[in-house]
């Protein structure tokens, strides 16, 4: 997928205000994302954790409702 001009531009004009290059802004952008991945992967083992060690049913059925929304959105 080809970037826009205005994508371009957005990124140069943020990258000015921080005072850094684009390719700085660029690989900053990336580690935030590669992070907040992580993070998302890691708070869906803790709530299939959580699944496999409830035993109450009804609490159960909440935490799976909470995994679905997470897996497949609202």
């Amino acid at each position: 997928m080809p970037v826009t001009r205005e994508v371009l531009h957005e990124i140069d004009h943020r990258a000015s205000s921080l005072s850094v290059s684009r390719s700085t802004l660029m690989a900053k952008l990336l580690q935030y994302g590669l992070e907040a991945e992580q993070q998302k992967r890691d708070q869906l083992a803790q709530k299939i954790r959580q699944l496999r060690e409830c035993a109450d049913p009804v609490e159960a059925e909440r935490i799976g409702d909470e995994l679905g929304e997470m897996i497949f959105g609202r």
